[in-house]
């Protein structure tokens, strides 16, 4: 027997093609999609097509010119700056608290809030915010502490780049 021979012949590929199931839901997904746009752009008072085209097109831009060289600098800066097993702890900090930084910023800020109903917005927003990003990236150092003491413990050739 040669060498050729003797090994076994490449397993099928698994079958990824959706089931019945996924398309019954991925069906009913499009539909209440198609829904929601045909009731945006149908409702004046949301400001006709123009206003959303206005306001995806203008989306889209601040993500490509602010938001994308903003995440690529970080990203640039923590893998040059932070050693390897606080790389994955501390990007996940940087990202949720950005994220969760983003969505609450309006409420931070108290736009929308009235002088006439204080219950509108009754909670310290922006302390609770500094709150919430400080406890995650104590949690990041926390986290990074213990994959470095790992890796400090485990041999060279078990040390990999999660990055």
């Amino acid at each position: 027997m040669s060498a050729e021979t003797d090994v076994a012949p490449p397993e099928p590929a698994a079958d990824l093609r959706p089931g019945p199931l996924a398309w019954v839901v991925i069906v009913a997904g499009w539909v209440v999609m198609g829904i929601a746009v045909l009731g945006a752009f149908g409702d004046v008072r949301l400001g006709g097509v123009g206003s959303w085209v206005v306001w995806l097109v203008g989306s889209a831009v601040v993500h490509d010119l602010v938001v994308l060289p903003i995440v690529l600098g970080v990203g640039w800066v923590l893998t040059r700056l932070v050693p390897m097993p606080w790389r994955v702890p501390l990007r996940t900090a940087v990202v949720v608290a950005a994220i969760i930084t983003l969505t609450v910023w309006p409420i931070a800020r108290r736009w929308g809030a009235r002088p006439d109903n204080p219950s509108i917005l009754p909670l310290p927003v922006g302390r609770n915010l500094a709150v919430l990003v400080v406890v995650l990236m104590v949690t990041a150092i926390g986290v990074g502490a213990v994959a470095a003491w790992r890796g400090r413990s485990a041999g060279p050739e078990q040390q990999e780049d999660p990055s």
